[in-house]
């Protein structure tokens, strides 16, 4: 077997068994489970009652030990990270013992075959054993027999999930949802029961905030079935999509679907309707021009919201800053287009929603900088979050040399537009 740096980055193709080395072992197994949903219906209960739980616990003992009678923003944040710090530690600690996963080592990747299934699901947790190669522990079902190029397909789609541990992304993000739901949750409670005081507008941000998560939850699972798309391709080749819609006849027992977009809705909300990816190997050419400005808008006019106390001003404001904040990352998309296209050379939809995406980011960096003023200290150091956070997911998509490249590129076109807004307005009102 040989080491892939990146397979969702190379136009050659590759095989399912490059994955990883020396970093997974493989172990094939063939057995009657009675439905690999059952295991993460248990994670799921196991992570929602513990969290419910857990996040009372936090917000009693805190109370209690700050005497408070009127929540504020502080101690929802302060509730929220305990939460989610506790919870994450009884997930490490718990489901890496429950289920299959108790088979399985750090480190390996066992694949069960089960009769008369023909997708795929790949569950994947972190864990406190020792290992020298992993702190994941993966598990993937498929179809029993690999012979079938729908059941091989299903295979490389799954291998493309774990190659990039979608499932560790995606238990912290349900974690991190979970716990700001309940550290809203008990305060709202105490507030009806009259045992203390909590402001309507705190309770409006906090889930303007919640709203937030949950659809970058959505994009983010959008964009982790485009990646794991690309590998497919790139593992299968052009018959990567018919195979996909096989897969769909198959399970849904449906002989005249004919493309993508006859999935069930709930598919379609979480795969794309397109998945063009299996078409180009373009991990962003299945998501449409619409979705990274709508989804990255919302977060960065939640965070404009978040200095405003009346719940009146905040419901007028949101809107406006959200229509704004569409407006401008729309256009600094286009702009940032023909700038970016020359190293993200896959598709043009899917550079147009890369420029959408980075566009969106500088949004929100510029956004959360707004907050802070005048601290100067603070602005800066929230910069360089920001900037950091753009090459890290610019890394995600693009070779490493041409990733200083397109943030510099960027950042000073950027910077020059709001230099230019700055130099109008001056004139504006000198006038």
């Amino acid at each position: 077997m040989s080491v892939i740096k990146d397979p969702l980055k190379s136009n050659k193709p590759i095989s399912v068994e490059s994955i990883g080395s020396d970093q997974k072992r493989y172990m094939k197994e063939r057995r009657t489970i009675s439905s690999p949903f059952s295991l993460v219906t248990r994670m799921s209960l196991f992570i929602s009652l513990t969290e419910f739980v857990f996040s009372w616990l936090i917000f009693a003992l805190l109370m209690k030990i700050l005497h408070t009678t009127t929540i504020n923003l502080t101690d929802i944040f302060v509730s929220f990270w305990l939460n989610f710090l506790l919870e994450t530690l009884t997930a490490i600690l718990i489901l890496p013992r429950i289920g299959e996963f108790k088979e399985v080592k750090p480190g390996e990747i066992k694949i069960f075959g089960l009769p008369d299934f023909y997708g795929g699901l790949t569950i994947e947790v972190i864990t406190l054993s020792r290992s020298r190669h992993s702190l994941f522990k993966t598990i993937i079902f498929i179809g029993a027999d690999e012979s079938d190029p729908v059941v091989s397909t299903a295979k490389a789609h799954e291998l493309g999930h774990a190659k990039e541990h979608h499932g560790v992304f995606l238990e912290l993000a349900s974690i991190i949802l979970i716990s700001l739901i309940m550290s809203l949750l008990w305060p709202v409670i105490y507030a009806y029961m009259n045992l203390m005081s909590i402001s309507t507008a705190l309770i409006t941000k906090t889930i303007l905030a919640t709203l937030a998560i949950g659809i970058t939850i959505i994009l983010l699972l959008r964009v982790m079935e485009s990646r794991a798309d690309s590998f497919t391709f790139k593992t299968v080749g052009e018959s990567a999509y018919d195979n996909l819609v096989e897969i769909l006849r198959r399970t849904y027992g449906k002989q005249n679907v004919n493309s993508t977009k006859e999935a069930p809705l709930h598919s379609r909300l979480t795969h794309t309707s397109l998945r063009e990816a299996l078409k180009t190997g373009d991990p962003l050419s299945s998501l449409g021009l619409w979705e990274f400005p709508v989804v990255l808008s919302f977060i960065a006019s939640t965070i404009a919201v978040m200095p405003y106390n009346s719940v009146n001003l905040i419901v007028i404001l949101f809107p406006l800053f959200y229509v704004g904040t569409l407006a401008i990352s729309f256009l600094i998309g286009v702009i940032f287009f023909p700038l970016v296209s020359k190293y993200y050379r896959r598709s043009k939809n899917g550079g147009m929603n890369f420029s959408f995406l980075l566009a969106g980011l500088y949004v929100i960096m510029s956004t959360s900088a707004l907050d802070s003023y005048p601290n100067l200290y603070f602005i800066a150091l929230q910069l360089l979050i920001g900037i950091t956070l753009i090459s890290l997911i610019t890394k995600a998509f693009l070779d490493q040399r041409e990733i200083i490249k397109v943030v510099i590129i960027t950042l000073l076109v950027y910077v020059g537009l709001n230099a230019l807004i700055g130099i109008i307005r001056i004139l504006f009102h000198g006038v």
